[in-house]
């Protein structure tokens, strides 16, 4: 019978310089029950693996595995898992640590890092690295069957997040915000949103949008507007507001002024950088699309779609940070809303406030806040060449 012996553990910083290797990994499962886990994995988008586990006993559980068709793996996952599903970057460690990986998870389990070490005599190691904290072997909230159907970000503690140690000026990875930072699409937004509220029986100013929805998702939008009267949004508000949009960002939708020479900067010095906002997935394309930003990002953008919360919550910054395969203190976050700053420093990043639109004591959370996309430049030491 084969059997899996393994150990969990919380971390703190101080194991990412001993990473050898890293594999992506998504997985799924046509079983959650944690006596009969029946998990179907994709590593690397090359190989799969079927592979059942049975109950556990401490460090120890019956585990069977077996190879399967990419093909048929990838068609699982995507028709018979619920979704979504986890996924997780799989770090391999090297010496002094050799024999321990550690998960960095994305997407719906934002945040969570796990340390595991698996082995025939891991019951039996008490010299632990120094970077483990809690052991977390036994609680099955950390179990991934678990984390399929009830992700980290919903039941977990707030994290306590070391002071950002980033100088911008020494970014591993520099994440826009999009709207009011990459795009000028605040002042057509808040147009649309404040005109449509007001027609919705929530009069509504653009100014006022601007100072109380800026930053937020439309489901923001409703949680406040349900706190403040106790009475719901139309069904069909966030549609009807999409379509607004799209129109208006086709007509006159234009990228903030001096951000591609900034891009075109961080392109240059070799600094990597991504966009991670609170926009739905399609209008964010449209926006990056219609400005012609969009072929500076590739397939680095990321969305509010692709995490369990939103801002003002860390999962967007943590989730863009792990697919980036940065450590989140060594990024730096541009951002022009109160929630995106609370977001960044929630996720123990570097904030730059953007105060172009917003007012720049409503941003002092943030270290740093500049007003224009020359004061970014300043800040970010793009401005003076390298000799």
């Amino acid at each position: 019978m084969g059997v899996e012996t393994e150990r969990k553990f919380l971390v703190r910083p101080g194991w990412r310089e001993a990473v050898v290797r890293t594999h992506g990994v998504r997985q799924g499962y046509l079983s959650d029950n944690p006596d009969r886990a029946v998990r179907v994995r994709v590593t690397d988008g090359q190989t799969a693996t079927l592979t059942v586990k049975g109950p556990r006993s401490g460090a120890h559980r019956p585990e069977f595995e077996y190879p399967v068709p990419l093909t048929d793996a990838e068609e699982i996952l995507a028709r018979l898992c619920p979704q979504p599903l986890v996924e997780k970057v799989r770090h391999h460690l090297g010496a002094p640590y050799a024999g321990w990986t550690v998960d960095e998870f994305y997407g719906s389990n934002a945040g969570l890092v796990l340390a595991e070490l698996e082995s025939a005599d891991a019951p039996l190691v008490t010299e632990l690295p120094p970077w483990v904290t809690e052991e977390v072997t036994t609680d099955l909230r950390f179990d991934n069957a678990r984390l399929h159907t009830a992700p980290y970000p919903g039941w977990a503690a707030p994290a306590t997040v070391p002071s950002p140690l980033c100088d911008p000026t020494d970014a591993a990875l520099v994440i826009f915000d999009n709207d009011g930072v990459l795009v000028d699409s605040e002042p057509v937004a808040n147009r649309m949103l404040a005109a449509l509220l007001t027609d919705s029986g929530f009069p509504t100013t653009v100014e006022g949008s601007i100072r109380r929805y800026m930053g937020g998702t439309v489901d923001r939008v409703r949680e406040m507007i349900r706190a403040e009267t106790g009475r719901e949004l139309p069904a069909d508000f966030q549609q009807r507001y999409r379509e607004r949009l799209k129109t208006a960002f086709e007509r006159e939708l234009r990228a903030v002024p001096g951000i591609v020479d900034v891009l075109t900067t961080l392109s240059e010095r070799g600094i990597p950088f991504c966009v991670a906002s609170s926009s739905p997935r399609d209008r964010l394309h449209l926006a990056l699309e219609v400005t012609g930003l969009a072929p500076r990002f590739g397939q680095r953008v990321y969305s509010a779609d692709d995490v369990l919360r939103g801002k003002p919550a860390p999962d967007l910054f943590l989730h863009a940070a792990v697919r980036m395969g940065v450590d989140p203190a060594r990024a730096v976050v541009v951002e022009d809303s109160v929630p995106g700053v609370d977001a960044a420093v929630a996720a123990g990043m570097t904030s730059i406030g953007f105060a172009a639109l917003t007012p720049a004591d409503r941003l002092s959370r943030a270290a740093y806040v500049v007003r224009d996309t020359g004061g970014l430049t300043e800040r970010l030491g793009l401005s003076v060449r390298a000799a």
